[in-house]
């Protein structure tokens, strides 16, 4: 993807120590990227991109973040319950 062409250079040779830092974040899903990859959190499906390939285990987390800002009552549909499933 062109918006991604100098992702690595930045990972590996800019700024390791900050991604590592993001990296190893308890909560990456809610926490700015490094440099300029900072921008992705007004675009939350590109952030997940990333986050698929890094930290595929806190996707689920950001999933549900995505939703609930990208689905028209996207708050109702993560904290419905099973009872009133569609």
């Amino acid at each position: 993807m062109e918006e991604f062409q100098n992702f690595s250079q930045h990972l590996e040779k800019d700024a390791p120590a900050r991604f590592r830092d993001w990296f190893n974040d308890l909560a990456p899903e809610i926490m700015p990227l490094p440099l300029e990859w900072k921008k992705l959190a007004d675009h939350s499906f590109q952030k997940l991109l990333i986050l698929r390939c890094m930290r595929p285990d806190r996707l689920t987390n950001a999933m549900t973040i995505f939703m609930r800002k990208a689905l028209p009552d996207g708050d109702k549909f993560c904290d419905m319950d099973q009872e009133n499933s569609f």
